[in-house]
This record gives C-alpha cells, sequence and structure tokens, in this order.
C-alpha cells in the first residue's frame, strides 16, 4: 500500500502493466486451433469460440509461413430466406468462409453469422444449427446435431457432421425455415 496523495490515508498500489504480459497470453505460440471449424483460439479456453466443439489438450504450434491466408475465392454465397406468411424473400450474403446458421439468443449468449430467428417463429432452428462452409471455391454444408435437422431438397435429411456439399439453387429446410441457397462468380479486376 501507498498513500494516495492527501497524507493520511492509504491507497491501492497499482502495478504497471507491459505489452509483453500481455503478448504471452494472446500470442500465436498459445494458440489452439479447432478441429472441426479451424477457428483459432486461445490458452485458457476449453471450447471453440466459433463452434463450441471441446478443444484438444495441446496447444498447436502455428507456423505463420504455412498459415498466411490465401487469396479468396472467386465464387460468393447467398442464401434466400422465403416468407410463407406473405411470399416474400429476403437475401442473407455467405460473406465469410465459415458461417454458422443459427438462432440468436441473447441469454445464453449464441450470435450466429446467418441468424434465422426474425424468420423462425416456431424456434424449429437450433441455436447452433448448421455450419455452411466456403473451401476452395465451393460450398459444403455440416448439420451441428440440430433438434429439428436439415434437409437438402426436400428428401436428404443430413446427417449431423457430415459435410455435405452445396450447388446452386439447392433448397435447404432448416427445421422448418426454407431458403434457397446460391452462388454467383466474383468478377476478376
Amino acid at each position: 500500500m501507498t498513500l494516495d496523495g492527501t497524507g493520511d490515508r492509504p491507497g491501492p498500489t497499482h502495478k504497471a502493466s507491459s505489452a509483453s504480459s500481455f503478448g504471452a497470453v494472446r500470442s500465436d505460440e498459445s494458440a489452439r486451433l479447432c478441429g472441426r471449424c479451424f477457428a483459432r483460439n486461445y490458452a485458457g479456453e476449453t471450447y471453440c469460440k466459433m463452434c463450441g466443439e471441446p478443444l484438444p489438450a495441446e496447444i498447436a504450434q502455428l507456423d505463420e509461413s504455412a498459415t498466411r491466408r490465401l487469396e479468396a475465392p472467386a465464387v460468393r454465397g447467398c442464401v434466400t430466406v422465403h416468407i410463407d406468411r406473405d411470399g416474400s424473400e429476403i437475401d442473407l450474403p455467405i460473406d465469410a468462409d465459415v458461417m454458422m446458421v443459427g438462432r440468436a439468443s441473447v441469454t445464453d449468449g449464441v450470435y450466429p453469422d446467418l441468424d434465422l430467428a426474425p424468420f423462425d417463429h416456431g424456434n424449429f432452428v437450433s441455436r447452433r444449427h448448421a455450419f455452411i462452409v466456403r473451401r476452395h471455391g465451393s460450398f459444403i454444408i455440416e448439420d451441428l446435431e440440430s433438434t429439428n435437422g436439415t434437409s437438402l431438397n426436400g428428401a436428404q435429411r443430413l446427417v449431423p457432421h457430415a459435410p455435405t456439399p452445396l450447388r446452386h439453387g439447392d433448397k435447404i429446410m432448416f427445421g422448418q425455415t426454407k431458403v434457397t441457397f446460391t452462388t454467383e462468380a466474383v468478377p476478376q479486376d
């Protein structure tokens, strides 16, 4: 304890924090990669910040030359939500390599990249329902053990955690929410 400047009352001692103490906690040397979605998580975290998967016990030694970001693929995706009540449609762009589809929940701290809560009045979409992943210019979908399942093109219900290719024009049902998946080529400059 030190004096607080008035000379009569002791005040708390503040330890100056150094940048190096923070750097050790959040450095690349202490990163752990999720085995499912390949998100970078930091030491001390038990579950993946993206998909909730338990993280491996060992810390991955990252070689920056091997993990540098590659040029973005020349294709982009879009999910068109079909609203049954009035027949309208809303386009939701797929603008990241890994997009979690689900229903947002402030209480549970779940904020999916594609939030279908406004279109899911019966709560048939799970909070963490599915992933849509862009890899090498194509897309895959993976159901995350959702309660009401994910169906592709009306008949095929996806097996949980089995990546399934997505094609332009595919019809997807997340619970009872109907969407159409589309792709378009990105113009090259």
